[in-house]
């Protein structure tokens, strides 16, 4: 299996500061109902278990684990206090999983969400369930239908509204309130199409729900709502919605991309009106600028506002971004919206269908939307799926905004790709620390001719570096449940949330192939192998030198910068070549550098650390 890796350098070609022609409409919707799960029949008698399947492959063998558990041993003695700390050099490992909401007639589109008292919520088109993260016990499920409860109009003996469709759910965790909010569309049509939104009542999801209407054709006229995408900072949700013409679909009734902002606040606390902002209008050389994907912030309560990102997926060959903005929060009054205008010299386009193990058996990919977004020290990461140029394959492209916040923010990406598999619908998550970092987890569906449709990661490691494929849940058989064809709906997208109470687990929901070739979702529990994931304080706060020295694999260099600005670190062999370069832009104060040399040779190696282009610290250290 041969990996390939394609640097993307994108240049900053416009910067539109202020958008003519954008709308803002304000206005609230009332409280629709108050939903108890208890009040609905159990799609399931009572709370069962369900057989916890160990996920293959593990990805380590019984010696590298052994090593990994001595290395973390030793690096807890003697120097970090977070025992799970690992080896960066390493794959993340897979813990373990059970299989989440499944409903086998329905396009996979899954999502979840972990809170900090071990309950996931997973949500699968048409269906909720209700797990305990610790043992995969379903404590409850239902169906999408049930929330928005309809006294005067309901199905017979089971006091459900009567609907048209009820789609496309996605769930987040607020780690804020300690609350879920859960987004999902009702009805494909203008004269039956609504935004549901639920805010728990508490941290407990089957305590009870606060559900509110948005209407999926806000200005009127015959559009409905589809394919929404959702974040949040501290004090507000940001949901993002495609508007397509009646009788059509994503493929060709596009019309325009909307942003909602309302405040969290409102739907947690059961207020009777829910206020929100509309932002529409959103255009570039008069083209309605389509599928805006919110940029999460990797830790909470985050800036104010938020940004956003889309490109031009439907196209076959594009280099455009858009960098979205919204500038503050809706209590402020004041929030504006702008976006620039980013140009990549490597173009992505529309990916290809992904060929199954069976002949003539294939898996939809889509576009090549924005799928998943975070922030974290002044950058942005993203994930899309992309057609890879040189070998034809689906693919993962992974980008890096730098500075968004300036006048010409800067980008690199990579395409990530396999000669065997084809990969579609990744997204992705921060899983570096506070102080310093860009590492990230990525996870996304994959197949190929000799492997059946399952769930994988990689990480994406602090210097730039990606570790192999790791294959968390493979499949038993091929996709073929949703239509009768050869190119079946794969799922529209996957998801992957950091444990904000412990910063070293990661949970993620993906699809795979089952043996009666219908589609199942995984939930599955990710650890990492790098030391620095995770840790934000040390032992001793005041360490001059690099440690530990000598070293093996990860170092830690403390530096102090008087002002804020661009810090460059440089590694150098005794020879004077340059090894290593590792560039951030950092406020002032205490700061700590940490770096993998475990691809350096044994030997002895110096560095330099400048601030601002001065010099502020140097040293060296040996690798053995």
């Amino acid at each position: 299996m041969r990996f390939c890796t394609i640097l993307l350098l994108i240049l900053v070609a416009v910067n539109a500061n202020a958008q003519n022609g954008v709308h803002l409409t304000k206005g609230a919707t009332v409280l629709h109902n108050v939903f108890n799960p208890d009040s609905v029949p159990a799609l399931q008698n009572g709370i069962y278990s369900i057989a916890k399947e160990m996920p293959e492959p593990i990805g380590m063998d019984e010696t590298v684990k052994a090593f990994v558990n001595k290395e973390r041993q030793r690096l807890a003695n003697n120097h970090y206090p977070n025992n799970t700390s690992k080896r960066s050099a390493l794959p993340p490992m897979v813990i373990g999983g059970f299989i989440g909401a499944a409903v086998e007639s329905t396009p996979n589109d899954n999502n979840m969400a972990i809170n900090n008292d071990s309950f996931v919520v997973s949500v699968l088109n048409s269906n909720i369930g209700v797990y305990n993260a610790n043992t995969g016990v379903l404590k409850k499920n239902w169906f999408l239908e049930y929330l928005p409860l309809d006294k005067v109009n309901t199905k017979p003996g089971s006091g459900i509204a009567t609907l048209n469709r009820s789609y496309d759910p996605k769930v987040v965790f607020d780690p804020v309130s300690n609350r879920f909010i859960i987004v999902y569309l009702e009805g494909d049509g203008s004269d039956d199409t609504r935004i549901i939104v639920c805010f728990s009542k508490t941290n407990l999801p089957t305590d009870g729900w606060n559900i509110y209407k948005l209407k999926g054709n806000p200005f009127g006229g015959k559009f409905w709502t589809d394919y929404p995408m959702i974040a949040i900072n501290g004090e507000d949700l940001f949901i993002t919605v495609n508007l397509l013409k009646d009788s059509s679909d994503w493929r060709d009734g596009f019309t325009q991309s909307v942003i909602w902002q309302v405040p969290k606040s409102k739907g947690f606390n059961t207020a009777d009106s829910l206020p929100y902002n509309l932002w529409s209008n959103l255009k570039f050389n008069n083209k309605s600028i389509w599928n805006i994907c919110p940029v999460q912030e990797a830790y909470q309560p985050g800036s104010a506002g938020l940004y956003l990102l889309s490109v031009r997926p439907g196209d076959v060959a594009n280099d455009t971004v858009f960098l979205h903005h919204i500038s503050d929060n809706y209590s402020s009054g004041n929030a504006q919206y702008s976006y620039k205008i980013l140009k990549s010299n490597k173009q992505y386009g529309v990916p290809p269908a992904a060929p199954q193990k069976v002949n003539g058996f294939r898996l939809q990919t889509n576009d090549a939307r924005v799928l998943g977004a975070f922030y974290n020290n002044y950058k942005i990461q993203f994930v899309q799926t992309s057609r890879n140029s040189i070998n034809g394959k689906s693919s993962v492209y992974h980008g890096i905004i730098q500075d968004p916040q300036d006048a010409n923010p800067i980008v690199k990406a990579n395409i990530i790709s396999y000669d065997s598999l084809d990969i579609a619908y990744p997204t992705i998550v921060h899983a570096g620390n506070k102080v310093w970092g860009q590492q990230s987890l990525i996870t996304f569906s994959h197949t190929g001719l000799k492997t059946f449709p399952g769930t994988s990661v990689v990480y994406f490691d602090n210097n730039g570096q990606y570790s192999d494929i790791i294959r968390v849940k493979q499949g038993q058989g091929i996709i073929n449940s949703f239509i009768v064809d050869t190119a079946e709906r794969w799922g529209d997208y996957t998801a992957i949330q950091r444990r904000y109470n412990n910063e070293n687990e990661f949970w993620l929901a993906g699809s795979f192939g089952k043996s009666n070739d219908k589609v199942g979702t995984w939930i599955g529990k990710i650890s990492m192998n790098d030391p620095t994931v995770g840790l934000q304080n040390f032992r001793n706060n005041k360490i001059s030198n690099a440690f530990p020295n000598p070293v093996t694999d990860a170092i830690m260099i403390p530096f102090e910068t008087e002002e804020n600005g661009e810090v460059v670190i440089t590694i150098y062999d005794m020879s004077g070549k340059v090894i290593m370069t590792m560039k951030e832009t950092k406020e002032k104060g205490e700061q700590k550098a940490f770096v993998n040399v475990t691809c350096f040779s044994n030997g002895v190696y110096s560095y330099t650390i400048t601030s601002n282009q001065e010099p502020i610290q140097n040293g060296k250290f040996s690798k053995i």
